[in-house]
Parts: structure tokens; C-alpha cells; sequence
């Protein structure tokens, strides 16, 4: 009886997944799917390769990435070196841009989807000024993961991944490199941190420990030291200062300063200016832009020595308040 009961629940089981599998037909590829595949690129010969100048204009300001002997800078501002895994992102997107998402082509709505001159234009040409690529680059969509597009000479707009204003716009942090330092914190022998209130001073002994000599003899605590190596190493500035006399940044006469001297006995310098919005004023020993620092990234470098010493007490828990 049991096996009978089975049999017939097994049957009606097959007969309800047929059903499903020719209602629902789980196989069969959805309409999106098929977009996909069939999309194609926008710049069927674009390559990527060959770009060798970038004009953006956005917000009325336009601004010209040039790439020279292999590297890229901005040459709207004094071949100030670009911010080269930037530009290689815009070079990406341009490329993988497709027809899968079509959403108008209505020359009423480009204005709606800022695909005109209230979004980003960008012209990418080669080594001849030769056109590569022109587009519009218009808001995100509703979901924030995707954006509009539209080819300059045409009316079609499509939506694109990602949010690509501020792949093609940076705004007021603009295209150039950000770095200030980048060097290996693992052949740095010497530190030495001045501020108002003393001179630190920390060495590296023969047993690749950290030690302390001013403004006392002992141990550096070696996580803290290598945490503000690692900071150090890769500084990235958060602004770009105008230019102005050093007197106007406090960097004529720094009060306060971070050196580390490498292995083959090159020195590398930040001087520390004054502060401003939050922000600090500071420049390298080897460079004449002055950049600009959050306080919070600024009190990362120039530390206290009893922050320093091997038996410093850990940082307090933000929200904390010390014991009375």
C-alpha cells in the first residue's frame, strides 16, 4: 500500500515539474540576457592603445590629460603629473561602454539624463588629434550603480555600470597625482618628528628593532612605529593648496616636521604648515606644490614619544572617557 502511495506521489511530482518546466521554461533566456549578448560596443574601434589626449569639460572647466613619454599629466595645469590608475579606469570604461541598455532617443530627454553640456563631455584622440572616442557622460541612475551615456553624434542614450561622474570628473581634487611620498618603509633606518613640544628621534639598531634616543633612551613600540612608516611611505595629499607665498602656509618657518632617512643615506622631509578648514598645510623637501592634510592624517605622522615607547598605553576607544 505504502509503495502504491508513492508511486502515485512520485507521478504527481513529474507531472507538476513538467508543468513548471513549460509555463516557466527556466532554460529559456530572458530578454536581458539576450541584450547582453547581442549588445555591441559602442567604439567598435576604439583601442585604448592609442589614446594619447583626453579633453574633459565639465562644469565649464575643462581640463586636458596628455600623455607624455609613456606617462600621463595635466597639461591644462603645468604638465602637473595625472593621476595615472585614474586615467587607466576612464580608458577602461571607455572601452567596455555597449547598445545593451537602451533607455531613449529623444534629444528632449537628454537634458533630463544630463547627456548634454550639463553633464561631463570627454574626447579622447590620438597622437594626430584623431577622435578616438566622444561622449557624453550624464547623472546616475535611480539605483546609483549605473549611469547614463550617450555618443556625441547620436540621440541614443543607454545606461553604463558604475558611477561615472567621478570617473571623468574629478571636481576640485582634479586629475592630479595625489601621491607626496612613495617609498619602501623597509630600508628607512632613522626618523626623527619635531614639534612645538620636542624632538623624537628613533633609530633603527642591529637587530632591525626600533630605539628610542630623543627625547629619552628606550625601546620604540615597533607596531606603532610601523604603522606610521606605512602612513608615511604612501602619503597621499587630501587637497592641492593655490599657489602662494610659503609665509601665507606657515611653511617659510615649519614648527613641526617628519624625516626619515633610507639606507643609502637619501633624506625624505614633510614640513608642517598651518591649519585651516580642518585641513594642514604641508610640503616635501623635494617638490614646490604645497599640499594639503586632514588634521587626523597630520597627527598620524608627527606623534609624541609617549605614544611611541615600547610600554605606551594603548589609544583610548573613541567615546571613551579616561578614569578620573
Amino acid at each position: 500500500m505504502k509503495k502504491k502511495q508513492l508511486l502515485i506521489l512520485g507521478g504527481i511530482f513529474v507531472f507538476l515539474l513538467l508543468v513548471v518546466l513549460i509555463l516557466e521554461n527556466p532554460f529559456k533566456k530572458s530578454e536581458y540576457q539576450k541584450k547582453v549578448e547581442e549588445a555591441t560596443e559602442l567604439f567598435p574601434s576604439f583601442n585604448k592603445e592609442q589614446v594619447t589626449k583626453i579633453e574633459i569639460v565639465a562644469k565649464g572647466e575643462i581640463t586636458t590629460l596628455s600623455k607624455q613619454d609613456g606617462n600621463w599629466v595635466v597639461a591644462s595645469m603645468d604638465n602637473y603629473p595625472a593621476d595615472n590608475e585614474g586615467v587607466k579606469d576612464l580608458l577602461e570604461k571607455v572601452t567596455e561602454f555597449d547598445n545593451a541598455n537602451h533607455v531613449s532617443d529623444n534629444p528632449k530627454n537628454q537634458a533630463e539624463f544630463q547627456v548634454d553640456s550639463s553633464g561631463v563631455e570627454a574626447k579622447l584622440m590620438d597622437a594626430n588629434d584623431k577622435v578616438l572616442a566622444h561622449l557624453f557622460v550624464g547623472k546616475n541612475t535611480p539605483g546609483f550603480l549605473s549611469s547614463y551615456v550617450r555618443v556625441a553624434d547620436s540621440n541614443d542614450v543607454y545606461v553604463a555600470q558604475g558611477y561615472l561622474q567621478s570617473v571623468f570628473d574629478k571636481g576640485t581634487r582634479t586629475w592630479k597625482d595625489r601621491t607626496i611620498f612613495n617609498f619602501n618603509k623597509g630600508i628607512v633606518t632613522q626618523i626623527n618628528i619635531t614639534s612645538p613640544e620636542e624632538t623624537v628621534e628613533l633609530r633603527l639598531d642591529a637587530e632591525n628593532k626600533w630605539q628610542m634616543h630623543q627625547p629619552i633612551s628606550t625601546a620604540a613600540n615597533q607596531t606603532e612605529v610601523d604603522n606610521l612608516l606605512t602612513t608615511f611611505s604612501q602619503l597621499k595629499s587630501d587637497d592641492f593648496a593655490e599657489t602662494k607665498e610659503l609665509t601665507e602656509y606657515g611653511l617659510d618657518s615649519p614648527t613641526s616636521s617628519i624625516s626619515a632617512i633610507l639606507n643609502d643615506g637619501t633624506k625624505v622631509n614633510l614640513y608642517v604648515g598651518k591649519e585651516e578648514g580642518g585641513k594642514l598645510y604641508v610640503k616635501s623637501g623635494d617638490k614646490a606644490t604645497v599640499f594639503m592634510l586632514y588634521k587626523s592624517n597630520v597627527d598620524r605622522l608627527i606623534k609624541k614619544s609617549d605614544t611611541l615607547t615600547e610600554n605606551a598605553a594603548p589609544p583610548e576607544a573613541e567615546g571613551t572617557n579616561p578614569p578620573e
